[in-house]
C-alpha cells in the first residue's frame, strides 16, 4: 500500500491551511493502529471516515465482534428467513430467540464481508447457560474431533487462614448432583453445537484468509474453537455432519487442590463428552489428552490444570451414554 500526500484541510479566508496530521501516516502504520483496535464495530466507524481509511480498515487481519442480549420485548418477532432455515437444519434445538437478535447478527455478518484479510476472528454471543457451578467449558469440532469438555464446581477459592470451609455434604456426587451436573453438560454441548453452526454461517464468507476462529460467550466461561486450516475446511464441509451417537465420561473429585494457580476446588466434577460414530472405539479420556496437545490460551489455564491433575490422579467416576439428539 501507498499513502497519499497529506492534504490541507479547508481554510477561511486569509487564513494558511491545516495540514491533518494523521494524513502524513504510510498506510501501513495505519493499519497497525486498526489491527490493534480489532473491534468490528469501531473498525466500520472507522471506515467511514473516508475512502482512505474505508480501503485501510478492509485489509485488518484480525476482528473481535460481539452481540448483546437482545433487548426487544417483542418474543414473536422471526430471525431473518435466511438465519432462520439455517439454524432450524441443526441437529440440536436452537437457544430463546428472545436472547438472540436475529437482525442484529445477519446486520453484522453482512458488514464483514467488507474485511478481505482477515486471519483470526473471535465473535461473542450471549450465554444462555444458568448453571453458575459451570467455571470453564472448551468445544472443538471437526473431522477428527468432536468434543466438549466442562469443569464445575461447588466452590473455588484461594486458601487463606479464614478461609470458609465447605461441608463434605456439599461436595459428594449424589444422584441428585449427578443428574444436574449431566443435565447441564448436555445442555452446554448443544449450545456448543449451535454456536459451530453460527461460526460456519460467518466463516464461509472468509475461507479464503482465515486461519483461526472461535466463538465464545458472554460470560467468558467457554468457546468453540476452530484452528488451523484443516479444521476449518472441516467446517465448510458439507459432507461433514456431527455424528448422532456418542460417549462420555465423568471424573468428580471432593476436593481439589492446585498448586499452579494456587487454587482449592470443593465439589469438582469434569465431564467430556465425544461424538462419535458407532464403530469407534472408545478412549480412556474420552479424547482430551489430544485436545490438550494444542495447547490453550491464558484464560483456559484453570481447566487445563484441572485436567492434567485429574487425568493424573483419578479414574472416570462414571460412563456416560449419549442419545441421538432431540430434534
Amino acid at each position: 500500500m501507498t499513502s497519499p500526500p497529506p492534504q490541507p484541510s479547508q481554510s477561511f479566508a486569509g487564513e494558511e491551511p491545516e495540514v491533518v496530521h494523521i494524513n502524513r501516516l504510510p498506510d501501513e502504520l495505519l493499519l497497525t493502529i486498526f489491527t490493534k483496535l480489532n473491534n468490528a464495530r469501531l473498525l466500520c466507524i472507522c471506515s467511514l471516515v473516508s475512502k482512505r481509511f474505508s480501503t485501510v480498515v478492509h485489509q485488518t487481519p484480525s476482528l473481535f465482534l460481539t452481540f448483546p442480549h437482545r433487548h426487544s420485548n417483542d418474543r414473536n418477532e422471526n430471525l431473518p428467513k435466511k438465519l432462520f432455515n439455517y439454524l432450524s437444519k441443526s441437529f440440536f434445538r436452537k437457544p430463546p430467540t428472545n436472547k438472540f437478535d436475529g437482525p442484529l447478527f445477519q446486520s453484522a455478518v453482512d458488514s464483514l464481508k467488507c474485511f478481505e484479510n482477515v486471519r483470526t476472528l473471535q465473535i461473542q454471543l450471549p450465554s444462555f447457560q444458568q448453571d453458575e457451578s459451570i467455571l470453564k467449558w472448551h468445544a472443538e469440532f471437526g473431522k477428527d474431533m468432536n468434543i466438549c469438555v466442562i469443569l464445575f464446581a461447588t466452590s473455588v477459592h484461594q486458601p487463606t487462614p479464614s478461609t470458609h470451609q465447605v461441608r463434605n455434604s456439599d461436595t459428594l456426587l449424589t444422584n441428585n448432583l449427578l443428574q444436574s451436573r449431566i443435565a447441564s453438560a448436555n445442555q452446554c454441548f448443544r449450545e456448543a453445537t449451535w454456536r459451530q453452526h453460527i461460526l460456519r454461517h460467518v466463516v464461509e464468507n472468509h475461507r479464503n484468509s482465515l486461519h483461526a476462529a472461535e466463538i465464545c460467550d458472554s460470560s467468558r466461561k467457554g468457546k468453540v474453537v476452530m484452528r488451523g486450516r484443516q479444521q476449518l475446511n472441516d467446517l465448510l464441509d458439507p459432507k461433514l455432519k456431527l455424528p448422532a451417537s456418542g460417549y462420555g465420561k465423568l471424573w468428580h473429585v471432593q476436593l481439589l487442590r492446585l498448586p499452579e494457580s494456587r487454587c482449592v476446588l470443593h465439589g469438582a466434577t469434569v465431564v467430556a463428552i465425544r461424538r462419535t460414530d458407532e464403530n469407534e472405539e472408545e478412549h480412556e479420556d474420552v479424547g482430551v489428552k489430544q485436545l490438550m496437545k494444542k495447547g490453550y490460551e491464558l484464560d483456559e489455564q484453570l481447566l487445563w490444570e484441572v485436567l492434567t491433575h485429574i487425568f493424573e490422579n483419578h479414574a472416570p467416576s462414571r460412563s456416560l451414554n449419549i442419545n441421538p439428539a432431540r430434534r
